[in-house]
């Protein structure tokens, strides 16, 4: 049989294989994400300390999403500074992403990842141009402090907005983690974040693939 008897033939199964196979595929990728994360991978190779305040603080979302491999992870605090959700992004449904901004006597809780150069750059090149990587002094549990990489933007949205219920969960399930203060803990309460039914659960699934994709393509 030809090649263009074949298709004339079959062009319904073809259509139906590629409508089906990009499903898949993304079906694939956010039932990877529910996995629990990856644990840290230690390194003869020197780290970069790396304040993350949003969604990279989850070590689910780092390590299944991302595909950074840590070499440790801890809680920190951030003096001078808050965490503001002024960053925008889908009217409705994901309407804005975490920043940091200048805020004297204000603390602000995130967690430093211990990366090697390459992992730390995956992370940036992910991120977008938008953000600068600024040099801060992070407060760690024991007491001493680290001079740690962190990503921060200029505003995108003329106030703070709530984000979705989604990545509020990313941060309430680090929060937990890292036992952080209940008063934050309570801030990044899912409940309080915006969601569409249906069409929340599609663009999460939608931002999640591309994510995974670009970090692995």
């Amino acid at each position: 049989m030809s090649q263009g008897h074949f298709l004339r033939h079959h062009w319904r199964r073809l259509l139906a294989a590629l409508c089906v196979s990009p499903l898949l595929v993304v079906l694939s990728i956010n039932l990877l994400i529910l996995r629990p994360p990856l644990p840290p991978e230690p390194s003869e190779a020197p780290t970069i300390a790396y304040f993350a305040y949003g969604s990279n603080m989850n070590e689910r979302y780092l390590t299944r999403v991302r595909g950074v491999a840590r070499v440790s992870s801890e809680a920190g605090v951030l003096r001078g500074y808050t965490v503001s959700f002024d960053l925008d992004g889908i009217r409705g449904v994901e309407p804005a992403f975490a920043n940091l901004a200048l805020s004297p006597g204000s603390v602000a809780h995130g967690v430093v990842h211990r990366l090697t150069a390459d992992e730390f750059d995956k992370i940036v090149g992910s991120e977008g141009t938008n953000y600068a990587v600024q040099d801060v002094e992070v407060q760690l549990p024991s007491g001493s402090a680290v001079i740690a990489k962190t990503l921060i933007s200029a505003p995108s949205l003329a106030a703070p907005q709530l984000p979705s219920r989604r990545y509020l969960g990313y941060l309430q399930e680090a929060a937990i983690t890292y036992q952080f203060p209940e008063q934050v803990i309570e801030t990044y309460n899912p409940d309080h974040g915006a969601y569409i039914p249906v069409l929340s659960e599609i663009t999460g699934a939608g931002i999640h693939t591309v994510v995974w994709l670009t970090a692995r393509l």
